[in-house]
């Protein structure tokens, strides 16, 4: 019997507020999983947050194609050497430290180009945990009457309020807890929208393409009287509560893969507390212990490597990103060439494989750090 404290969600209605809808892939892929960034919870204190850092939650890993088995880890972890005695092979078998000091290893070339020449695709879902973070007071504001017109730039409006956090974080989350964001009284929606809008100001030099100035010009309108619907009537100072939406996401993304996650209890608990459904048919998944499954071993270091890379270019302004790769050495420009060959190898698959739930800047950044794209210069400052 079904526990009657399941919640049914039917994946042909779900839609996560700020989850961006992409096409479903009907194809039986086999789906291993692993995680990196995991804070679990994001809150509002008194000096800022309950975190450190900011990086980039990624869920990633390997599928495979319908019938097709995953040979040659036990060789590849040999070639690599990783110690003998250890159970599993981890990221921090290949490398460790900072994002420049990833790309020179050796045995992460190796890992790489093993995968390039193997039947397995990676895929991922990269989470901006600050752009999640901060993105409610676009979504309110545009969920207005009077703001329609104004929706399908919503992912501009977002990026250019990301683009001034981003200078100071923790000074704006400080701003955010004297409102209890994101729990603003009703009475205040007001006075909280206009010393947004002031401290945001007093941070920008000038408007640096139209959407900045369509963003301020928001705000101030916002100001003279809005509901901020998504701002309301929520639990104080809680940022981030969970990443198991990015799960659901995934699930319902590819509903008719195999989907194996690495054990993770909280996130576990917390999908258990829904039946996920297809019409009638309900989806399944299943958490395994890592070293009995050779494709989270393989997600772990993918996990490990995209975390990295993708926290090094939002952190970084593409300014500061272009001095940085042009120092790099022969060892990390090939490691890079080679997970542009894979995230190519992916996309020519399936296009669903590669998910980016970041501000605009970001892939902007990932654009030209990776294929060599040109970067807007109107999104430079």
């Amino acid at each position: 019997m079904i526990d009657q404290e399941r919640r049914v969600i039917n994946i042909s209605g779900f839609r996560s507020p700020k989850l961006i809808d992409i096409p479903t892939a009907e194809k039986k892929y086999s789906l291993f999983y692993d995680e990196t960034n995991n804070i679990r919870k994001l809150a509002l204190t008194e000096t800022g947050l309950n975190q450190d850092a900011l990086d980039c939650f990624v869920l990633g890993g390997v599928a495979l194609n319908p019938g097709v088995e995953l040979n040659g880890v036990s060789q590849l972890k040999r070639e690599l050497h990783i110690p003998a005695n250890a159970p599993e092979m981890k990221f921090r078998h290949l490398a460790w430290g900072t994002y420049e000091k990833v790309l020179s290893s050796a045995r992460l070339g190796l890992f790489l180009e093993w995968m390039l020449a193997s039947p397995v695709y990676i895929h991922f879902s990269n989470f901006s945990v600050l752009n999640w973070s901060i993105v409610d007071l676009v979504d309110s504001i545009l969920a207005e009457e009077q703001f329609r017109e104004l929706q399908s730039y919503h992912m501009d409006l977002k990026n250019e309020l990301h683009s001034i956090v981003r200078q100071d974080p923790l000074g704006y989350f400080r701003l955010l807890k004297t409102f209890d964001y994101p729990n603003v009284a009703h009475e205040r929606t007001g006075e909280f929208v206009k010393t947004v809008r002031t401290y945001l100001s007093s941070k920008i030099r000038g408007f640096r393409n139209p959407a900045a100035m369509a963003f301020f010009d928001m705000l101030a309108d916002a100001a003279k009287g809005t509901k901020l619907a998504f701002l309301v009537d929520n639990e104080p100072d809680t940022l981030v509560g969970s990443f198991h939406g990015v799960f659901l996401d995934r699930l319902a993304t590819f509903r008719n893969a195999q989907h194996v996650f690495d054990e993770e209890p909280q996130i576990e608990r917390e999908l258990r507390r829904f039946q996920i459904m297809d019409g009638e048919l309900e989806l399944t998944y299943r958490f395994a212990n890592s070293k009995t499954e050779p494709g989270i071993e393989l997600s772990d270091v993918l996990c490990g490597l995209l975390g990295k890379h993708f926290s090094f270019l939002e952190k970084n302004t593409i300014d500061e990103l272009e001095v940085k790769k042009a120092a790099f050495n022969a060892q990390q420009l090939s490691n890079l060439k080679l997970l542009a060959r894979l995230i190519d190898k992916a996309n020519d698959e399936c296009q669903c494989f590669l998910r980016n739930l970041a501000p605009l800047d970001s892939g902007f950044k990932n654009a030209w750090f990776v294929d060599g794209e040109e970067y807007p210069d109107e999104n430079r400052y």
